[in-house]
């Protein structure tokens, strides 16, 4: 069995939280075998139901959107630092820029088009769709009134063989002695990384390699971007490059990252070494940025709880009165008596955030600088209320409007960040994701940090 699928399973046992999970394994397989022996194969071991347990908490959340919003504000505002407003400087650009890596523009222009209207040359542009292999564009500023740049843009997920390489996601150990990305006093250079995005990075860097030396040489700043997989890559292609090339460890200046819904790719500390070159924007609660075993076993011990909290009021699964007495309470939705205060749901997620350890082998962060941008559940009702307008003026106009999510603050943090360990479950986590919902975002923050600086002049 996989080892953080192991671990995995120990945090939903109770009886497994202090035994090594091989233990765990060993004994569950000697017990169902002794289990067909007498005949008890159809017995459920373990009282935990998910299925129940998950209907549950997802009310609960309702319920708590409804009644006590701000706990979660107050989550999210808490687990960063304010973003300085130089850290937004150019951030809608860059996502432009990643987001065009998919050559699927909103205009139907082809990209050598669309880039010229932001003053950038194309110079190459690869379409594959091998899997393992990384479809991209290079691209230089026109205007030689502005700095010398180079875009290196990398597409993320959008066919089949992309969702290949997401899904060779084991935590895979590689020595990086020889070629190491940044300095470091003990010399021991090992770093752990989601392996589809490790080697297809690796081929990307090899190929862009002898450009990105020409680039260099002209005196061109190299800024590499990305979208979900491609944010992934984007930072790990930046690692080889800055391993390769010492010049680009010696002035940050000359290499920074922008990854636009990155998956959580590397070790602890690799990610944090990413901070200087690095900056990775997460968009309210975008599950990829999450999609790693330890926010889910954060939410397994919510989970968890849930479940106990069921049994102690008589609403599991376990005869017909029970589980009439659990679908009486779903039925009640957002109206109906919550099983735990918010308070209670807080406390749950802080506590099992602090039971899982950061530097777990198997546990990938996100890299780099982080910036959260987040909506607040306390105006829910007022925003619902003007994405319904919204959608009424569609369907009146023959101009359609974009209704989307978006974000009204933004904190500033690392892989490490409270609001990242956990998984929201909510209705947007996946639009939350998309590129309309990041555009969207981002364009609101930076309109509000304008006008916030208008007003103090």
């Amino acid at each position: 069995m996989d080892v953080a699928k192991t671990k995995l399973l120990t945090d939903l046992d109770d009886g497994a939280t202090s035994e090594d999970a091989s233990d765990v394994t060993e004994r569950s397989i000697q017990q169902s075998s002794n289990d067909r022996g007498n005949g008890k194969t159809n017995e459920a071991k373990d009282d935990f139901n998910i299925q129940a347990s998950l209907l549950a908490l997802l009310q609960l959340i309702a319920q708590v959107k409804s009644r006590r919003a701000n706990s979660r504000d107050q989550l999210y505002r808490f687990s960063g630092s304010s973003v300085p407003n130089n850290a937004l400087t150019g951030l809608d650009e860059m996502f432009e820029l990643a987001d065009l890596a998919y050559d699927e523009h909103l205009s139907g222009k082809p990209m050598k088009e669309v880039l010229s209207e932001m003053n950038y040359d194309l110079l190459k542009h690869d379409t594959t769709s091998v899997p393992g292999y990384l479809g991209h564009y290079v691209a230089i500023s026109s205007n030689a009134s502005n700095e010398k740049t180079a875009i290196i843009g990398v597409k993320g997920t959008s066919n089949f063989e992309d969702f290949l390489t997401d899904m060779c996601a084991n935590a895979v150990e590689y020595n990086i002695t020889t070629n190491p990305f940044y300095d470091k006093s003990d010399g021991n250079y090992t770093l752990r990384c989601h392996e589809g995005v490790f080697i297809s990075s690796k081929r990307l860097a090899d190929d862009v390699l002898p450009l990105v030396h020409l680039l260099l040489a002209s005196g061109y700043n190299l800024r590499v971007v990305g979208h979900s997989l491609g944010a992934g890559c984007a930072t790990i292609l930046a690692l080889f490059l800055r391993s390769k090339i010492p010049s680009l460890r010696e002035d940050g200046r000359k290499l920074q990252v922008w990854a636009f819904a990155s998956p959580p790719i590397l070790d602890l500390e690799s990610a944090i070494a990413c901070s200087p070159f690095v900056t990775t924007v997460v968009n309210n609660c975008d599950v990829v940025p999450r999609a790693n075993v330890a926010p889910l076993a954060v939410t397994a011990r919510l989970l968890r709880s849930v479940n106990n909290r069921l049994k102690e009021r008589n609403l599991d699964f376990t005869n017909f009165q029970t589980t009439f007495a659990f679908l009486n309470k779903i039925r009640e939705g957002i109206d109906g008596d919550m099983l735990m205060s918010a308070d209670e749901v807080v406390s749950e997620l802080e506590r099992g955030i602090e039971k899982v350890d950061l530097k777990d082998k198997d546990h990938l962060y996100v890299p780099g600088k982080v910036v959260v941008l987040y909506d607040l559940w306390e105006k829910e009702e007022q925003k619902e209320q003007k994405r319904q307008q919204a959608i009424e003026q569609n369907l009146k106009s023959s101009i359609p409007v974009e209704v989307v999510p978006t974000a009204e603050e933004a904190i500033l943090s690392d892989g490490t960040c409270k609001a990242l360990r956990y998984i929201e479950l909510d209705k947007r986590m996946l639009d939350d994701h998309m590129a309309p919902a990041y555009r969207s975002s981002i364009a609101d923050i930076i309109a509000i940090r304008r006008a916030q600086l208008e007003t103090n002049d």
